[in-house]
């Protein structure tokens, strides 16, 4: 099994509202085709508006679950679209606060052969509503499910040591440490820092964790296959 993550930025344009990429994440989705895994997506321009806006008021936790709801419409669409059928589970459902308190919902799909799918969500906890990322999720399913692998599938290749086509940025081919970054466009849960954080967390689990753009489908391939894709940035299980 492994976890895959179709980052926000990659599959929305975070600078526009509402606006999905349709068929961005076919060819990648292609490549998971009859293979065991967790789906996640992040809520890019279809949530993180409403929360910037609204805060975790009652008018921001309904505008952002109706927009969310209708982003995952979307994904399933476009995952059918690639031969990929999700069952979509909305954390607010299986969470509380940053820990999955039931798993029978994705065990269920993954024994019918359905790929559980799950997004960045305002979910409940003991202090009320708080926001859960993508990257949060994705950090709780491998300690739940200790996958093979996680793959962050971004709108760049791996990460870089800064923004991406700035003087001096370099991609990183491993990740050892925390890296300096943010996101563009409008991004509540932490951008790249919070992707890194995250991965370090996991490879502690044991589970290596690749950053890899969403076109590069043979890198996805490999991970797949059980193999360490070069053209990704990685972070290993400690040594």
């Amino acid at each position: 099994m492994i976890v895959v993550k179709f980052g926000g930025s990659a599959i929305t344009d975070k600078r526009r509202p509402y606006t999905y990429k349709w068929g961005r994440l076919r060819a990648a989705a292609r490549a998971l085709r009859g293979t065991r895994a967790i789906l996640i997506h992040g809520a890019g321009s279809f949530a993180h508006p409403h929360v910037k806006a609204f805060g975790l008021t009652p008018a921001g936790i309904a505008y952002t679950k109706a927009a969310l709801r209708r982003q995952t419409a979307m994904v399933v669409e476009d995952l059918a679209a690639a031969g990929v059928y999700a069952m979509p589970v909305e954390p607010s459902d299986v969470f509380w606060g940053k820990k999955l308190a039931r798993r029978e919902p994705l065990d269920a799909a993954l024994s019918q052969g359905l790929y559980p799918l799950l997004h960045g969500d305002v979910v409940p906890s003991d202090e009320g509503y708080v926001v859960l990322s993508g990257d949060d999720i994705a950090l709780e399913l491998a300690a739940a499910y200790r996958p093979e692998a996680v793959v962050f599938l971004m709108d760049v290749d791996g990460i870089y040591s800064a923004e991406p086509g700035t003087p001096g940025a370099v991609k990183l081919k491993e990740i050892t440490d925390m890296v300096p970054g943010g996101a563009a466009g409008i991004d509540v849960t932490g951008g790249i820092a919070k992707k890194v954080e995250v991965g370090l967390k996991i490879a502690e689990l044991g589970v290596p964790v690749y950053y890899c753009s969403i076109d590069d489908v043979e890198a996805l391939r490999t991970v797949v296959a059980g193999g360490r894709p070069e053209s990704c940035s990685y972070v290993s299980k400690p040594r």
